[in-house]
């Protein structure tokens, strides 16, 4: 039985147009396959027949706040999506480094973010949190 690997062994990178985003300082990483799950009743069938649509992939991205590149990174997607010229190719890249040396990795494409921010109290962080959808990944 192999060893089960801990968050500093995944690896979550964005790009737009390509190029490596500084958005650091992660704090949580989900990545959801988005799916609905259907059923067929037939006449005459005791058993329904199932079935599922594949949607893509959704999730969200936290991070402590200790510079503005998440609010450079979204001020620069709405500028872009707004003008309705230039909308940059926006991707992410999830890595997975496994105890016995390999890894595995997964491009993302066809990627659209939106952004939150929670501001607590004195003896908390500041955080924001990018929200995503993808329309499919690649293995790589």
């Amino acid at each position: 039985m192999s060893a089960s690997i801990r968050g500093h062994q995944g690896q979550f990178k964005i790009f737009q147009d390509g190029a490596l985003q500084n958005i650091v300082n992660l704090t949580n990483v989900e990545v959801n396959q988005d799916s609905t799950f259907s059923r067929s009743m037939y006449v005459g069938q005791q058993v329904p027949e199932g079935d599922q649509s594949i949607e893509g992939w959704s999730g969200s991205v936290e991070a402590e706040v200790k510079d503005a590149s998440i609010d450079e990174f979204i001020d620069a997607l709405v500028t872009n999506n707004l003008n309705g010229i230039g909308v940059s190719d926006y991707t992410f890249i999830t890595t997975e480094n496994y105890p016995d040396g390999t890894s595995k990795s997964y491009v993302y494409f066809d990627v659209q973010f939106k952004m939150s921010r929670r501001n607590p109290g004195l003896n908390e962080k500041i955080t924001k949190r990018l929200e995503f959808q993808a329309s499919g990944r690649i293995a790589l």
